[in-house]
This record gives structure tokens, sequence and C-alpha cells, in this order.
């Protein structure tokens, strides 16, 4: 008993005098004794791989950024436009929220009734802008179609999302877009498209 009292005792002081890396080494070498090396290890005989897929949306997926800009090759209710930057080439039936909208027989969230009678129909859009401003009228000027056109998404956003709050945005499709521009044009045929919080003044909202 006194004799392995006496040899812990000295273990212990010799693994003390020991330096950091000879403690490091120390702790390597029983580790590795304690383990099989990788050649005995039965657990994995073969690294396993990530099987490759033949799935259309893999290669949706690896699409170059910038492959949608100037086309609508990827439009599937054959009613959207080219838009100017790749976040906003997005159709109608890309969007499961809004897909789930579209009515039954149709291809396009732009034939929905809700759709015609609340955001394309240029009279409903001016009463709601209206009913929005009440304390400080709506002035009509050159930009007026600028603000109608952010009430028409407005709109949409609430038909589809319902309250999102600020700062959370989401894509309006190509083809919604485009009617509303129809509605509501520009003069100079000149509009600013999709913008996150970070990218405009916060009394502005995400759509010109």
């Amino acid at each position: 008993m006194e004799n392995t009292e006496v040899a812990t005792g000295s273990v212990s002081r010799s693994y003390s005098s020991l330096t950091q890396e000879a403690r490091r080494n120390l702790l390597i070498e029983q580790l590795l004794a304690r383990y099989p090396a990788p050649e005995h290890d039965r657990a994995f005989p073969n690294n396993p791989k990530i099987p490759k897929s033949d799935d259309s949306r893999s290669s949706q997926l690896q699409e170059t950024p910038d492959d949608r800009i100037g086309n609508t090759h990827w439009c599937l209710c054959e009613c959207c436009l080219a838009m100017a930057t790749q976040i906003e080439s997005i159709c109608c039936r890309e969007i499961q929220e809004v897909e789930g909208c579209i009515p039954e027989g149709n291809k396009c969230i732009t034939n929905a009734d809700m759709f015609i009678s609340q955001i394309a129909t240029a009279e409903h859009v001016r009463l709601t802008f209206m009913t929005m401003h009440l304390d400080d009228l709506p002035v009509v000027d050159a930009n007026n179609n600028r603000r109608l056109r952010k009430t028409a998404y407005r709109t949409f956003f609430a038909w589809i999302y319902g309250f999102l709050g600020k700062g959370n945005r989401r894509v309006i499709p190509s083809c919604a877009v485009e009617v509303v521009r129809e509605v509501f044009p520009d003069p100079m045929g000149s509009y600013v498209g999709l913008l996150y919080s970070d990218d405009y003044d916060a009394s502005e909202m995400a759509f010109h």
C-alpha cells in the first residue's frame, strides 16, 4: 500500500514537471492507445458520399445570379414581365402563398376576382388611398400614380399575407407588378422596383 502511494506521488510530480507541449503529446499518445487506428475501425469502411440528384429543382437552385434578368423563360403563368433584377423575376406560381389564391382553372393570380376588383381597378385603389390618408388629403400631382402603385401593392400584401409589420418585405410576382404598372403607369417609364428596409428612407415604402 505504501509503495503504491509513493509510486502515484512520483508520477504526479513527474507529470507536473513536464512542459505544456510535453503534456499535450502525452495526452495524444494515451488517446491513440485507447482507440484503434482508422484502418482498423470498421464503423465506416467507406466514407459516405452524397448521392447525385437529377431533380429539376436542384438545377433551378444552381442558376447563375442573372439568368432571369431580361427574359421570362421562368414564367409559369404566361403573364410575367421581364424584370430588372433577379429577385423581382418571380412568377405568381412560384410563391406558395400566392399560388394558393389563384382560382381553380386559371394560371395567373391576376385572374382572381379579388385582384381584379381591389388591385387592378383604379377607382377602388384611389378610394383606398384616400381612406389611408384622411388626416392629410392626397395631393394630385405628377407623382400621384407612384403613390397609387404603392397603395395597390400594399393591398396585394394585405390580401395574400395579412399583416406583415415594418421591415418585413415580400416580393410581388412580376405578373401582378405588370398589371399595376399598366393601371398606374409612370409617364417616363421609370420604376424603382423592390427595395428592402435597409435600401430606402424609413418614410418611404418598399415599392415605387
